[in-house]
């Protein structure tokens, strides 16, 4: 057999400094499968070396690669390339992992212990004991330091009818001669005995080459074989061909991709293979190796995503009378006080001058009757709240921070004696799910449930009852209840049930502003007076519920990552008046307020996208915090429709041009820049305003459907899947910015007043960790080991030169500061590097539990912070390992 089919001729040689590591496998390799009767006489392998090719080829330039695949990512300079490149595909597709075009393999890391039967035929195992291949041929697993219980038998009729050996004898062999480098030369190929000669060798066949090399190299901890790439990921292959020689305009042996990888090897220093490392330059970046499974962290969380408010598992036991038992109250004892003491309530602080009545809570109470199941009937009845508790509710919920009532809800003109009984039983709901007392918030869901059935019931008897503002406003109160209570199944009915009404303010020309006509009170006065003050409440309030929609709208989509309902391009109605046109008392005062307000033009919100400016000069005559959020609420449908075309230009990237979604991106940016600074002072101390911007500013920097997946929410398979997207996300200046925002939203949060971590902040503060977890879990996979011992830079600290050259350079460690936990020490602050993810997720977790100060949790935020404990827990997993 000729022995010099690699070897280059005389007359070419290489260049002492061009020979690298990566020849002298190619050398080995071939070597080793003459040796094992892997090659025959008449089929030699053909390899042209770099200094070889012919200077005057035509090489395009590979900056400029127009032919795309259609598969994944990569695009090449002649179609010839990918043409075999998508032919490399369909032979992935065919292989026995079953994976998915396009789909990224994940290659586990070398196992502690192999048993015996995979160690003698040089075959991976696999961490559990007994190991899979033992079990699937019957084979008696054996490792060192096993016991006779530890051993389990496979029936022999298990085992499928193969091979015993992926191996022959001469192959081990010859895999075992690699060892020791004199032994090659004084092998001797064996017969062929009628086996067919190999054809094309693929990156794959060499894999075992650096499975089966000397221990004593030492290869993990090896400057050379640390860099080698996987052999998987090359795009390339060698072909057999009957000499060396060949016209070079012909050859398609070499892509882009395996120019660049010889390049890159042919600077090394060749055949030196030491266990020590050269010394890294400073400021420059070791990559790490990692042996973590990409699925290992979404196994260890999908079963609390499962359990989380996104999954609604139905059963026989879910059914609208399910909650009917939780009407009644539990009877008063010395540990149970009577109801109305469980709630928190100011008696200076009250909003409506009118009293509940009798008369209004048997409505509302005929009202639950119609609505629940005949068992619970009597007992409901019996035990129903009293008036003083129900006007109890009704005030806390006008007061509560949380809720911002009074801004669509008129409480001037609010009589609960007066208005429909779904609006109060609304109202009564929502305030007895924000109180502390369990049996309140029991009451509160329970009613809910009550009040979406007699609302709908109510429509369907008289039609023209779609366009009554009280039922539309009562209906929007008990979504509210329904999307933020963290109840998968109460989440699911408010998601789906807010089309209706909204089609019914749309239908209504409520978005429109020809429904919103100019008062011109004129010389009014007394009965006409009092009655163009109501008209123009109405009015007011419809305009007012239309952008409570807006918000609403909002807040689903961040929350439960679905497409907004409310285009940005329809909400042209003027923008609602000043706030002392609407809390005015009496008509005499509304009528002076409106009298000194200028006669100016309506703005919309197109007017402060334009030009976010307006908002400091046009304070006075708009409602500040309803312009910030309608123009936040629009900003978020365009921050989504970005997101979802990144998300198909990520998928499909020979069909859309990134350019074009970048611009869009640029645009977007400046846009929420501008808008923060132009925030007057009066919002800009806002915190849900300012927790709504720096979400924006988040999300347009981050894959954050991705990394969802990657957490866990569709599980192990589907993040090994994406595992690709996220781990080059790390490493962008997109990842720096990201965890920058979070830290501000972590900022934000800590401000928040006691017991207002619950609803809209909780989800903004889960994306913020989210954030935080990824980053710290992947980048110290490909940062530096030099990163250890930079600067520390706090990403909660205020903007300076340290923290613009993180986000632009990645230079400096990220930061974030905590409390300490050591008595005494509770001012002091501590650094939590980004590097140590598990601590971070337990940062996060404390300012809820700090914010929460011994109050009964809310149920989202329960669940939110469940999850948290298994992110955290997988994080320390990781680090650990």
């Amino acid at each position: 057999m000729d022995r010099s089919i690699l070897a280059p001729a005389p007359s070419s040689s290489p260049p002492p400094e061009l020979f690298s590591v990566w020849h002298v496998s190619v050398w080995l390799l071939s070597e080793d499968l003459q040796a094992s009767g892997s090659l025959g006489s008449s089929r030699a392998l053909s390899y042209v070396a770099p200094w070889e090719l012919d200077a005057t080829a035509d090489f395009s330039d590979t900056q400029t690669k127009p032919y795309k695949c259609h598969i994944c990512p990569k695009a090449f300079t002649r179609p010839d390339l990918l043409k075999r490149h998508v032919a490399g595909h369909g032979s992935q597709a065919g292989e026995s992992n079953g994976g998915s075009i396009g789909e990224t393999r994940f290659m586990p890391g070398r196992v502690t212990k192999a048993c015996k039967a995979c160690a003698s035929n040089h075959l991976r195992c696999s961490e559990e004991k007994p190991c899979r291949r033992c079990q699937e041929k019957g084979l008696e697993c054996r490792w060192p330091g096993s016991t006779d219980a530890d051993m389990v038998m496979t029936p022999p009729e298990t085992c499928p009818q193969e091979d015993e050996s992926m191996f022959t004898q001469d192959d081990a062999s010859a895999m075992t001669s690699l060892s020791n480098p004199l032994s090659m030369s004084q092998a001797s190929p064996p017969s062929m005995g009628g086996q067919a000669s190999l054809d094309v060798l693929t990156p794959q066949t060499t894999q075992h080459l650096f499975q089966t090399l000397d221990p004593s190299m030492n290869i993990e901890n090896n400057p050379l074989f640390f860099h080698f790439p996987d052999l998987n990921l090359l795009s390339g292959q060698w072909s057999s061909a009957p000499t060396n020689d060949m016209d070079i305009s012909t050859y398609n042996g070499l892509d882009d991709m395996d120019l660049q990888f010889l390049d890159s090897y042919n600077v090394s220093i060749p055949f030196e293979v030491s266990n020590t490392f050269q010394p890294t330059p400073r400021g420059t970046q070791t990559p790490r190796t990692s042996h973590m499974d990409p699925g290992q962290p979404a196994a260890m969380c999908s079963e609390a995503f499962q359990n989380s408010h996104w999954r609604f598992r139905p059963n026989a036991k879910d059914h609208a009378g399910a909650e009917d038992h939780n009407l009644s109250l539990p009877s008063m004892t010395s540990d149970y006080p009577s109801p109305e003491s469980r709630v928190s309530l100011n008696t200076n602080t009250r909003v409506t001058c009118a009293k509940l009545g009798g008369p209004a809570r048997d409505r509302i109470l005929m009202m639950i009757v119609n609505s629940c199941q005949s068992d619970s009937l009597s007992k409901a009845v019996a035990s129903f709240p009293s008036v003083d508790l129900l006007d109890t509710l009704v005030q806390y919920y006008l007061t509560s921070p949380h809720t911002r009532a009074v801004s669509f809800i008129h409480a001037a003109s609010f009589d609960p004696n007066e208005k429909r009984p779904e609006l109060v039983a609304a109202m009564v709901a929502c305030g007895a799910v924000l109180t502390s007392d369990p049996a309140l918030c029991k009451l509160g869901r329970a009613m809910q449930e009550c009040l979406r059935l007699a609302i709908s019931r109510r429509w369907e008897q008289n039609n023209t009852l779609v366009r009554d503002l009280q039922l539309l406003q009562a209906f929007l109160i008990n979504l509210e209840v329904g999307i933020w209570s963290g109840l998968p199944r109460k989440v699911e009915i408010a998601e789906s049930f807010f089309q209706p009404i909204l089609t019914m303010m749309r239908r209504d020309g409520k978005f429109k502003p020809s429904a919103y006509p100019n008062v011109n009170v004129g010389d009014a006065y007394g009965f006409d007076l009092r009655q163009a003050w109501l008209n123009w409440v109405e009015n007011e309030s419809f305009k007012r519920l239309a952008f409570r929609l807006l918000f609403h709208d909002m807040g689903v989509s961040m929350a439960l990552l679905v497409n907004p309902l409310i285009s940005y391009a329809e909400v042209l109605l003027p923008l609602p008046g000043s706030p002392d046109i609407w809390t005015a008392a009496s008509p005499e005062q509304w009528k002076s307020c409106l009298a000194a307000q200028e006669n100016a033009e309506p703005m919309v919100v197109a007017d402060f996208l334009d030009n976010p400016d307006l908002l400091n000069d046009l304070g006075n005559s708009i409602d500040i915090y309803m312009a910030g959020m309608a123009v936040l609420g629009c900003i978020w449908a365009m921050c989504w429709e970005y997101l979802q075309f990144s998300s198909l230009q990520r998928s499909r990237p020979r069909r859309w041009n990134a350019l074009v979604t970048e611009l869009r991106k640029d645009e977007l940016l400046k846009l929420l820049s501008h808008l923060k600074l132009s925030l007057t002072s009066q919002i800009s101390i806002d915190p849900e305003i300012n927790l709504r911007l720096e979400l924006c500013l988040l999300h347009l920097h981050m894959p954050f459907e991705e990394i969802q997946i990657f957490a866990g929410m569709e599980g192990p398979e589907r993040a090994r899947a994406v595992y690709p997207i996220i781990s080059d996300w790390v490493k962008s200046e997109d990842a720096r910015h990201t965890i920058y925002h979070a830290a501000q939203i972590m900022q934000l949060v800590k401000a928040l007043p006691k017991g207002s971590i619950r609803g809209p902040p909780v989800i903004i503060l889960y994306h913020a960790s989210l954030a935080f977890w990824v980053y710290g879990l992947l980048s110290d996979q490909s940062l530096g080991t030099t990163r250890l011992t930079t600067q520390s830079v706090y990403l909660d600290d205020e903007e300076g030169t340290a923290l613009q050259r993180f986000k632009g350079f990645g230079q400096g460690q990220p930061c974030i500061r905590r409390r300490s936990d050591m008595p005494g020490e509770e001012d002091v602050l501590v650094s939590v590097p980004l590097s140590q993810p598990d601590k971070v997720m337990e940062t996060i977790m404390s300012i809820v539990r700090e914010n929460v100060g011994g109050m009964a949790v809310p149920h989202l935020t329960e669940k939110l912070v469940q999850l948290m404990a298994e992110l955290e827990k997988s994080a320390k997993r990781k680090v650990a390992a």
